[in-house]
C-alpha cells in the first residue's frame, strides 16, 4: 500500500513569511525551554551535592536524582527537536517510561495512591512500552529497507 502524495499548493508571499517567523518563534521558544532546563538541572544538581555534605536523606537524593534523568532526557528531546524539527516517539515512550517509574519508586506507601491511580499507571507503562516496541520495529524495518537498497542516511 503506498501513500498518495497531495498536490503541493503554492504558498502566496505572505504565507511564506508568515510561516517563516512562525518557524523561527517556534524555535526561539525550544531553545529557550532548553536552557532554562539546563539551568536548573544545573541547579538541582548543585543541591544535590549541597544535600550530600549536610546530611543526606536517601529518598530526597533518590527524587532530585531521578528528576535530573528525566530533564536531561527533555533537553536531549528539545536539542533533537532543534536540529531535525522532528522527534522520535520512542524517545517521548522511554521518557514518559522514567517518569512513571520515578513516581513509582518515589512513593513510599503505595496503598495511599488507591488501586485506581496503581491500573491507570500500570496501563500507561504497558502503552509507552507498546510505543517504544513499535517504533523500534519500525525503525529497524526502515533501516532494513535502506540497506536493501543502498540507501544512505
Amino acid at each position: 500500500m503506498g501513500i498518495i502524495e497531495r498536490p503541493k499548493k503554492e504558498l502566496t508571499p505572505l504565507q511564506t513569511v508568515a510561516l517563516k517567523w512562525m518557524s523561527f518563534a517556534f524555535d526561539l521558544v525550544v531553545i529557550v525551554l532548553a536552557l532554562i532546563t539546563m539551568a536548573y538541572v544545573a541547579y538541582m544538581l548543585y543541591d544535590l551535592a549541597a544535600m550530600m555534605f549536610h546530611g543526606l536523606e536517601v529518598e530526597e537524593a533518590l527524587h532530585q536524582f531521578l528528576l535530573v534523568i528525566i530533564l536531561l532526557e527533555l533537553f536531549e528531546l528539545l536539542s533533537l527537536y532543534i536540529k531535525e524539527h522532528h522527534v522520535s516517539m520512542r524517545r517521548v515512550a522511554e521518557l514518559g517510561v522514567v517518569a512513571i517509574v520515578r513516581k513509582l519508586v518515589i512513593t513510599a506507601d503505595y496503598n495511599a495512591l488507591g488501586w485506581q491511580t496503581l491500573l491507570g499507571m500500570s496501563v500507561l507503562i504497558f502503552v509507552l512500552g507498546w510505543i517504544y516496541v513499535q517504533e523500534r520495529k519500525r525503525i529497524s524495518e526502515e533501516e532494513k529497507f535502506m540497506v536493501e537498497h543502498g540507501i544512505g542516511r
